[in-house]
């Protein structure tokens, strides 16, 4: 069904569950929830599972897997009850199983955002759709005493955007291409209203973590409206001089992807709207650095492992220097010289001081892209012992720095980063992650065992402790856009791409082929290799200037 709001085109698809992973208490016939029937309730049901309390004893109750991580929910036909009336029904989503069986407080799990953990009354001959959130299981229990239930079906009501995947990437590594495809849903996922962070969690458009869900929506989707859409939101609601979301770096990273979606799209109606926010922002930015290289950033964050540490202040003038390069285009963009020389003078006193990185591979990664640390250098510290301190919201960063030294070495971190969460049952990509979290671990789609940790109750630090840590976040998507940029080798040297380059890096892969999509139209190549060469077929729009 296609839902029409403010002029957006979402699907509301119903998906029946797939699979039971456990029953608890008096449950007959749970299988049938797994059959697809007519959705529609009628007085003589053949079909349907029935769950039955006593006085005492176990609440009934029925877990169910809709196979792949989703936004929207449950909907729930009530053929006939006995006792009760209505009866009292307590469902509880999960993003894993753990989450499904959990109650809220325990473990980290919250109802924080949307409400995952509700009761509600179910009257008999029913057809109810209740509550939004981000979920992949759901817990259905019967509350009421000395009652029964029958449920002809339960489904998820999937809601999504009707937009094509217009970008696509396939190598003869089938795990790279599944990296690339749950990126690709996962940020769609998070194109909602706006550009949301989480599904479950953090349904805010959090303009820091949008730069990474920007480059896969180009990557993927193409110049959708969703992104100026966030960015105008984002102005409108942070009148200068305050800082967007409260944090000095995210209204860094706010003209850092106003200028590279400028650079993708040429949307010049759409820079020209934000000139005047654009130049204030730029001027209180350049005020920050002293020409000792010193800065007055009120506060530093760059992502969360590196919160409250050394490694957070270094990121952040890192991403400084970065933004006062796009900064710097901006103003050339604007006709104001004299504020572009003040962004170029401004940079020049930063990187003049000693990169210091802590260890954080992010913040090496960061250096390197802002030309602040030699890139071999950069990548050397990156590719130590792998994928080991990698960051998801970093992970294009990391990626992109890495792989200016060794392709081949990055593509395995990229398999053993990633790789390790589908390994874990995952379907879209996480909050984060750290490889030492796969140790003796279960998975998020089994019940947890004991002597083994539980991937998502046991893990995560800051603010996505245990379970409320977010296993559908938009900011993990981007490697999408490392894949086509520096594999494919599609690079944007002119607004609106009207120039492009291609020059792949296959590293140790035979063949890579894909698609790009343009204002113009999409580019399509394919990269084969032969002997030390690398071959190049492609084809583009003819308003398109190709450079190989």
């Amino acid at each position: 069904m296609r839902h029409n709001i403010n002029g957006d085109i979402f699907i509301h698809e119903n998906v029946f569950p797939v699979k039971i992973i456990a029953c608890s208490g008096d449950v007959t016939d749970a299988e049938k929830l797994l059959q697809k029937k007519e959705l529609q309730i009628t007085t003589d049901e053949p079909y349907f599972t029935t769950l039955k309390n006593g006085n005492t004893g176990e609440k009934a109750s029925i877990i169910v897997d809709f196979g792949k991580e989703l936004h929207g929910k449950i909907r729930l036909l009530t053929y006939t009850l006995s006792g009760s009336d209505p009866a009292n029904i307590r469902i509880v989503y999960g993003e894993s199983v753990s989450e499904a069986m959990s109650t809220v407080g325990k473990q980290g799990a919250t109802n924080d955002h949307s409400t995952r953990d509700f009761e509600f009354p179910v009257p008999p001959y029913s057809d109810m759709s209740i509550n939004e959130s981000g979920f992949r299981f759901a817990k259905i229990e019967l509350l009421s005493k000395n009652s029964s239930i029958n449920i002809k079906a339960v489904t998820a009501i999937a809601i999504y955007r009707d937009i094509p995947y217009l970008g696509t990437f396939s190598c003869n590594n089938e795990t790279i291409n599944r990296i690339y495809e749950v990126c690709a849903y996962t940020c769609h996922l998070n194109m909602q209203q706006y550009i949301w962070d989480g599904i479950k969690r953090d349904r805010l458009v959090w303009v820091g973590d949008m730069h990474p869900e920007m480059l896969t929506v180009r990557t993927v989707f193409g110049g959708h409206g969703i992104i100026e859409k966030s960015l105008r939101f984002m102005r409108e609601s942070t009148p200068l001089p305050s800082w967007m979301n409260g944090m000095p770096t995210y209204s860094l990273w706010w003209l850092h992807i106003l200028y590279d979606w400028y650079l993708y799209t040429g949307n010049d109606d759409f820079l020209r709207e934000n000139k005047d926010y654009a130049l204030g922002l730029i001027k209180i930015i350049c005020s920050l650095v002293k020409e000792n290289g010193k800065d007055t950033l009120p506060s530093y964050f760059i992502d969360w492992p590196c919160n409250g540490k050394k490694a957070g202040v270094s990121g952040s003038r890192a991403l400084l220097a970065m933004t006062l390069t796009s900064a710097e285009k901006l103003s050339v963009l604007f006709g104001n010289k004299e504020l572009a020389n003040l962004c170029s003078k401004s940079k020049a006193y930063l990187t003049a001081t000693k990169p210091v990185t802590y260890g954080a591979k992010q913040v090496a990664a960061m250096y390197s892209l802002a030309g602040w640390m030699n890139e071999h250098d950069a990548a050397e510290e990156i590719l130590k012992n792998g994928a080991e301190g990698f960051s998801t919201f970093m992970s294009y960063y990391l990626l992109k720095a890495a792989s200016k030294k060794d392709m081949t070495a990055t593509l395995s971190a990229l398999e053993e980063y990633y790789g390790g969460m589908l390994s874990m049952g995952a379907t879209t990509f996480w909050e984060d992650f750290d490889i030492k979290w796969l140790v003796n671990a279960c998975p998020l789609d089994s019940i947890p065992e004991k002597g083994k940790s539980d991937i998502h109750a046991d893990n995560g630090a800051f603010c996505y402790k245990g379970l409320r840590h977010s296993l559908c976040h938009g900011w993990s998507s981007a490697p999408t856009a490392f894949l086509a940029e520096e594999v494919l080798g599609i690079k944007i040297l002119e607004p609106g791409c009207k120039k492009i380059e291609i020059k792949p890096n296959l590293g140790n892969l035979c063949f890579a082929k894909g698609t790009y999509p343009t204002p113009y139209g999409i580019i399509s190549v394919e990269c084969t290799k032969d002997g030390n060469r690398v071959l190049v077929n492609y084809s583009a729009p003819e308003e398109i200037e190709i450079i190989i």
